[in-house]
């Protein structure tokens, strides 16, 4: 399973991906819109807009860099929201995928708690929920998602995941914003039922990061299914974290 789009064997360039330097910190911004079946039986993504966002430099040049990266962010998010017909008065539920007690997938997680809401207000639009992994509950995570949207009554869904990657330069370093939602756990091959428009009746957003990589990709291993992470994941997720929880707050709620 791919879970970023430009690491497609397809050449993107063809199919609308633009991609430019957005002229700070060697950060590489790309665009591209799969508005077609045609388009996505030959990627092998779902319909949909996706982000890519590359800073390589990102754990190198501090908090100027992560501010500049959770700004571009949020403002590719509030487009998205805007093309979707959301804005900051829509009633969002926002999930953390993945296994909190797994460094490399505890993105979500991680994410989540630095994402400020408030439910003593009234008029809070913004719940949080982070349901932890199958193996752990017995439930599926899209049973959870879709049940608790429902009783909540939310506009959109917005997920927030660790992803996997077949380059061993981009663990960490790239952000992925899609308006198609996510398969929790696609990188591991597990069987979960897909988190999406068609399967919950609304709009799903989802952001991530790839902090995994299977040996095999980067070697010569006889067990195909050894997953590889950075050495400074613990560094790495926190960051990260830091970045997409500020972009979701601006976006969001207006946050300076």
């Amino acid at each position: 399973m791919i879970d970023l789009i430009d690491e497609s064997s397809e050449e993107l360039a063809k199919f609308g991906y633009n991609i430019k330097h957005v002229g700070q910190y060697e950060i590489d911004l790309g665009v591209l819109c799969v508005d077609s079946d045609e388009k996505s039986q030959k990627l092998g993504f779902n319909k949909g807009e996706y982000v890519i966002l590359n800073s390589p430099l990102i754990y190198d040049l501090g908090e100027n860099c992560h501010d500049y990266i959770s700004k571009l962010l949020g403002k590719q998010l509030s487009k998205l929201l805007k093309s979707l017909k959301l804005d900051k008065k829509s009633k969002y539920l926002i999930v953390g995928i993945g296994n909190p007690d797994i460094l490399a997938d505890s993105l979500g997680k991680k994410t989540l708690d630095k994402i400020n809401i408030n439910i003593l207000d009234e008029e809070n639009n913004i719940f949080k929920l982070c349901p932890n992994i199958y193996l752990n509950t017995g439930v599926s995570t899209f049973e959870i998602v879709y049940l608790l949207a429902v009783a909540l009554d939310v506009d959109a869904i917005i997920l927030i995941d660790s992803l996997a990657t077949r380059s061993i330069s981009r663990l960490g370093v790239s952000f992925q914003l899609n308006t198609n939602g996510i398969t929790p756990g696609s990188a591991m091959h597990d069987k979960n039922k897909r988190i999406d428009r068609s399967s919950t009746g609304l709009p799903c957003i989802s952001f991530g990061v790839p902090f995994m990589i299977f040996a095999s990709d980067i070697c010569d291993c006889k067990n195909k299914d050894l997953v590889l992470a950075p050495k400074d994941i613990h560094e790495n997720i926190d960051i990260s974290a830091k970045v997409i929880a500020t972009a979701i707050n601006l976006a969001l709620k207006g946050e300076k």
